[in-house]
C-alpha cells in the first residue's frame, strides 16, 4: 500500500480538488461520496468498515466482484438489488441458486445481469460455506499494516497493493474465482484492512485505525 505522503507533505495548491470535501453537514468526506445518496450511504455507513458477521464478510467480496469493469463507485446504487436477488448475501443460500436462479437473475434490472459474475458469486459462495466472521477475519489479520498511512488525495490512491496481490493468491488457492488483485486490494480497502478513506476524512482511520 502506498503510504508516501502525510497531510503537510503535499502543498495544497492545484491539489485541493482532489481532497476531502467539505460538505454542507460539516464534514469532510472522500469526494465520491456526495454524488448521490446511495454513494454517501456507502461512504458514511460501510466503506472502510469491518464487517460483523459472515454475510458482512461475503457481501464485501461479492460487491467487489460485480464493482470489477464498472464506473467506480457505481456498485452502491445496486446493492439493495444485489442484497434481494442474492438472498441478503448469506453465503449458504447462494450455494444454493440453481442454473434457473441464475436464469431468473438475469432477468432482474435490479441486479447487475452478468452471466459470467453470477455463477463466479455462487460457485464462491459454495466455496465460503460454513466460515464464521472469526474464519474470515483470520483470512486477512496477517496483512493488516501496523501502521499504515490514509492518502491524502485521490490521487495518492493505488489500484493494487502488496497485500492485494497476497490475498488474491490465498484466495483462488482456496477455489474462489473472479477474484483478481484488483479486486482483491479494494476488498481489504472496503473492510478496513488497508486505509479506504482520505486522511482528513471523517471516516479516516475506522479500520486500519482499528475504531471499526
Amino acid at each position: 500500500m502506498d503510504t508516501a505522503s502525510a497531510p503537510n507533505d503535499l502543498p495544497s495548491a492545484g491539489h485541493d480538488a482532489f481532497r476531502a470535501v467539505l460538505c454542507g453537514d460539516g464534514l469532510r468526506r472522500c469526494p465520491w461520496a456526495p454524488t448521490g445518496p446511495a454513494a454517501l450511504e456507502e461512504h458514511d455507513r460501510r466503506w472502510g468498515s469491518r464487517p460483523g458477521d459472515s454475510p458482512g464478510w461475503f457481501e464485501a467480496l461479492i460487491l467487489e466482484i460485480f464493482q470489477a469493469g464498472l464506473a467506480r463507485w457505481s456498485i452502491a446504487q445496486r446493492r439493495e438489488g444485489l442484497r434481494r436477488g442474492l438472498r441478503d448475501f448469506v453465503p449458504e443460500e447462494v450455494a444454493r441458486l440453481t442454473e434457473d436462479d441464475v436464469d431468473e437473475l438475469l432477468l432482474d434490472p435490479a441486479v447487475i445481469r452478468n452471466r459470467v459474475k453470477i455463477e463466479a458469486v455462487v460457485r464462491n459462495a459454495r466455496a465460503c460455506r460454513g466460515l464464521g466472521p472469526d474464519d474470515w477475519a483470520a483470512q486477512v489479520a496477517d496483512l493488516r499494516p501496523a501502521a499504515a498511512r490514509p492518502p491524502v488525495t485521490v490521487l495518492e490512491e493505488s489500484r493494487r497493493s502488496p497485500e492485494g496481490d497476497r490475498l488474491a493468491a490465498r484466495l483462488k488457492e482456496q477455489g474462489l474465482v473472479f477474484v483478481g488483485r484488483t479486486t482483491a486490494h479494494r476488498f481489504l480497502l472496503r473492510t478496513g484492512v488497508l486505509p479506504g478513506h482520505l486522511a482528513e476524512c471523517f471516516r479516516s482511520g475506522t479500520g486500519t485505525g482499528g475504531s471499526g
